[in-house]
C-alpha cells in the first residue's frame, strides 16, 4: 500500500514535469527569424558657386585724364575659390581713382552645386566711407536703379535680389553696375573713400 502511494505520487510528479517541459519547450518552439540591415547616412550639402562672367570699366586713364571704356573682359572669375576671396568684384585696383562718369559693370553667374535647394539674397552693404562720395555712388541691377550706395547700409536694406534655387535649376546670372553719377555735389566728393561689401547669403529651403 505504502509503494503504491509513493508510486501514484512520483508518477503526479513526472506529469508535472512533462507538462511544464512542454510549456517552456512550446515556448522555445515558436518560428523566429532575423534579418540584418545595413543603414549607410550621408548627409546633403549646400554648395553655391559664385563667379564673375564678364566685366566692363569705364575707368580714369592716368596717362590721358580722359575716361576710356574697356571691351568686355570675359575671364573667369570664381569667387568661391578661397584665392579670389579677396579679389575685387568689379576690378577696381587699390589705387585707382574713380571721377565722375566712372562705372565698373559685372555680370555674375550663381550655380548650384550641392544636392539641396535653397534661397538666396544678393547684397551690397556700405561698411565704411564718407557719405558725401557714398550719396554719388549708384547702384544698377540688371539695369535697375536700386539706389545710391549710402541706403545699402546695414539697415534691412542691403538685399538687391531675392530668389529661390533648386538643385537641377539651371545657373542664375545677373549684372550689377556700379557708377559715380554726374551732380551737383561732385566736387564734395573730391579725394573721399568708400568701401562696400558684395555679399552671397544662402539657406536650405525645405518646401516647394
Amino acid at each position: 500500500m505504502g509503494k503504491s502511494k509513493i508510486g501514484t505520487l512520483l508518477m503526479s510528479c513526472t506529469m508535472m514535469l512533462l507538462c511544464v517541459a512542454t510549456i517552456v519547450g512550446g515556448t522555445f518552439a515558436l518560428w523566429s527569424d532575423s534579418a540584418k540591415v545595413e543603414n549607410h547616412l550621408t548627409a546633403g550639402t549646400l554648395k553655391v558657386k559664385f563667379e564673375r562672367i564678364s566685366l566692363i570699366k569705364t575707368y580714369l586713364d592716368t596717362e590721358t585724364g580722359y575716361l576710356v571704356t574697356t571691351n568686355p573682359d570675359t575671364t573667369v572669375v570664381d569667387f568661391t575659390n578661397t584665392n579670389t576671396a579677396q579679389t575685387n568684384a568689379f576690378g577696381i585696383a587699390n589705387n585707382e581713382k574713380i571721377v565722375p562718369g566712372s562705372s565698373y559693370q559685372a555680370k555674375f553667374k550663381l550655380t548650384n552645386n550641392g544636392d539641396v535647394a535653397f534661397n538666396y539674397d544678393v547684397i551690397i552693404k556700405l561698411t565704411s566711407g564718407d557719405v558725401d562720395l557714398a550719396k554719388q555712388i549708384k547702384i544698377y541691377l540688371d539695369d535697375i536703379d536700386m539706389g545710391t550706395l549710402d541706403t545699402f547700409a546695414v539697415d534691412g536694406k542691403a538685399i538687391i535680389l531675392a530668389q529661390t534655387m533648386a538643385k537641377n535649376d539651371l545657373a542664375k546670372e545677373f549684372t550689377i553696375k556700379v557708377e559715380f553719377i554726374h551732380a551737383d555735389a561732385n566736387n564734395d566728393a573730391q579725394n573721399k573713400e568708400v568701401k562696400f561689401d558684395l555679399l552671397v547669403n544662402a539657406t536650405q529651403k525645405t518646401n516647394v
